[in-house]
Formats: structure tokens, C-alpha cells, sequence
């Protein structure tokens, strides 16, 4: 469940006064790295619960944000809501139990699956969604089109932990005449740190010949109020020469996508791919560093019944700063490539374990 920042209520509490939370902006400061914003609570007779952090704690927000005063400000709902003019998406999350690795931390592959549901509640609240099609907008449609991811690049300054609460923000930005790019952050919501930055190139399928397309006059005209001008990538793609197979010496085979794999459109999910690289990644590697940078090529679309092999290699003469790279593929057993990926791994030093002074409960 998205929780806000704004005010936490007793988890025992059996009465309670259903009064209004009026927010009042005190104090903005404005400069070319980032924006404080500051705020106070007043009529507000609810019993606030202190252990979350104060109200009048500064939220700080990337330059792509823009000056907000003519914004409403409120508090993000479940399904997030719509700041600088519709432009950008914002939503808060907590960390579940359920998403974290053994060291309490936000998986790698939560963050994915969240920066999809970003990209999703967004086209839901500009109204662009048809009934219960994800991000399909009247035009697509008609034209039986879908989005299709062609490459993602993601860094991780600092995982989020279990029981935190972070912000998203999210927006488009158009991408030559073929597609257009999607920008996220994750950020730290009491301090503002930027924990996560990612970058997205999506371009158009048809639904029927299953082959990319270009941007159609159409789509573009629906979305177009929507995307960002002349905005740098968030996150740049780090350059990589094509991988070698015949040099890959760590082979998984036999991966097979359960049903729970599938998205809406009976593709594999993007965040699955995450996990059969790391099948074939060494446990030297997985086990003592983790996951900083990843770049992702997605070359072709992957089915229920696919058989996939995962290849990597570790290339060598490249470690410096502790820091390893890895070279993967995945392919079908015909050898078509499904994905080409390199991943950027450092020292595990951001154990999230006795944070809040958590107890082993199993």
C-alpha cells in the first residue's frame, strides 16, 4: 500500500475524528540544483503520531520539477497524482516485506516492477488508459498497437530499506520519431536523497505482426501536451562493445517462464530478465557485491512456451574500485537473442540489517 507522509494513524486506534487536513505552504526556495519546499499542518485535529518524521522536514525534488506554486498541494493518493501541469507523475511507496533481499533491502527486481507501475498509474490518471488496457490510449487501439520496452538503464546510489517510505516521480519525454523515453527517480522522501535513477526507451508494437513501428501522427498528437521538451536523460546509457558469446563461460539452460512471468499482453515481464541473468551470474559475485548499474537491450519479445539459456562472462581487466562488470545474453535454444545486458557490481556495503532496531522473527 502507497502510504503518505502526512500523517500516520494509530494501528490500534477504534475511534477517530474524520477532520480535514489542510496543508499550507510557508516557505519556497528555488535554485538550479534543487527545490525546498516547506509546509505546516493547520486545522487539523487529528492526533498526529510522531514517530514518523515532522511535518515541517524539507522534501527535496530534482531540477527537472520545476516552480509548483500554482500546483495543489496535497498529499499523493494510493494511485499517485499529477504535479507540473500534468507533466510529471508523483506517487509514495513503502518497502513490504516481501520485496526486500536478505539484507533487508528493496529487490533489484522491486524496483522494476515499481518504476512499471509508475509508468502505468501515470497514463491511468491522464486519462490515456482504454477500460482495463495498460497505458493504451484511443488511438492505440485502433491500430491494435502496445508499448514495447527497447532498452533500460537503471543506477542505484542506495537501495531503499524494509519500512521506508519513498517518492517516485516519473515523466516522458519524446524520442526521435519513433518512440518516446521514460524517466523515473526514487527518492528519499524525508531527506530528498535521490536513491534511484532510471531511464527507458519504449517504441511501438503491433499487436498482430508483432514487429516495432514507428510513432503514429495519431498516438503522438494524444500524448503530446504530456511529454517534457529538451530534457536530458536522467541516466545516462553507459557504452559497451557488442558481448562474445564464445566467450561466455557461465551457461544456465533450461529457463522456462511460469505464468505468473506473463504481463497483460502474454510477453514475459521486462523485470523477469532480471532474474535469469543473475542465474548465470557467479556466486562470487552475487555474494559478497551488489547490483549498482544495469543496461538492458531488449532484442525480442519472450513467450510462455520459450526455452531461454542465460550466458555471462565477467570481462576481464576491468575491475578497478571494486567495481565488476559482467556481460550477459539471453537467448532461445535456436540461438536468437532475447536480451543483451551489462551489469556494474560493487562492494556490498549498505546492509540495511539493524535499521530500527529489527529482530530476527523466523
Amino acid at each position: 500500500m502507497a502510504t503518505s507522509r502526512f500523517f500516520n494513524m494509530p494501528p490500534f486506534a477504534s475511534t477517530w475524528n474524520k477532520s480535514k487536513v489542510s496543508l499550507q505552504q510557508v516557505n519556497i526556495t528555488s535554485n538550479a540544483i534543487q527545490k525546498t519546499v516547506r509546509f505546516s499542518v493547520i486545522n487539523c485535529s487529528l492526533k498526529i503520531n510522531h514517530a514518523q518524521p515532522a511535518l515541517n522536514d524539507e522534501i527535496r525534488v530534482p531540477s527537472v520539477i520545476k516552480e509548483m506554486e500554482n500546483e495543489e498541494i496535497t498529499s499523493p493518493s494510493v494511485a499517485g497524482r499529477l504535479v507540473k501541469g500534468g507533466q510529471v507523475f508523483q506517487q509514495n511507496v513503502s518497502v513490504r516485506s516481501f520485496e526486500i533481499d536478505s539484507e533487508y533491502k528493496m529487490s533489484t527486481k522491486a524496483i522494476m516492477n515499481y518504476l512499471q507501475e509508475a509508468s502505468l498509474n501515470y497514463a491511468k490518471k491522464l486519462g490515456l488508459t482504454i477500460d482495463t488496457r495498460f497505458g493504451i490510449t484511443p488511438g492505440m487501439r485502433k491500430m491494435d498497437l502496445v508499448w514495447v520496452f527497447r532498452g533500460m538503464h537503471i543506477e542505484v546510489d542506495r537501495y531503499p530499506c524494509w519500512g521506508e517510505v519513498v517518492q517516485i516521480l516519473h515523466w516522458t519525454c519524446a524520442s526521435g520519431r519513433t518512440g518516446v523515453r521514460f524517466d523515473w527517480t526514487i527518492n528519499d522522501i524525508n531527506t530528498g536523497e535521490t536513491l534511484v535513477r532510471a531511464s527507458c526507451l519504449a517504441v511501438m508494437m503491433n499487436k498482430n505482426t508483432r514487429k516495432t513501428c514507428k510513432l503514429p501522427e495519431e498516438v503522438k498528437d494524444e500524448i503530446k501536451a504530456y511529454l517534457r521538451e529538451d530534457v536530458e536523460p536522467i541516466v545516462e546509457a553507459f557504452k559497451y562493445s557488442c558481448p562474445q558469446i564464445e566467450a561466455m563461460d557461465h551457461i544456465k539452460t533450461g529457463l522456462t517462464p511460469g505464468w505468473n512471468d506473463l504481463d497483460v499482453n502474454y510477453h514475459v515481464n521486462n523485470a523477469k530478465y532480471l532474474d535469469w541473468i543473475l542465474e548465470s551470474t557467479p556466486d562470487s559475485i552475487r555474494d559478497r557485491h551488489e547490483l549498482w548499474k544495469m543496461n538492458f537491450e531488449y532484442r525480442k519479445e519472450c513467450l510462455k512456451d520459450d526455452v531461454i539459456q542465460s550466458l555471462s562472462r565477467v570481462v576481464p581487466n576491468n575491475e578497478k574500485n571494486r567495481e565488476i562488470e559482467v556481460e550477459h545474453v539471453l537467448r532461445l535454444e535456436s540461438g536468437h537473442q532475447v536480451l543483451r545486458a551489462r551489469t556494474v557490481w560493487r562492494t556490498n556495503s549498505h546492509s540495511c540489517r539493524g535499521i530500527n532496531s529489527m529482530k530476527t522473527i523466523f
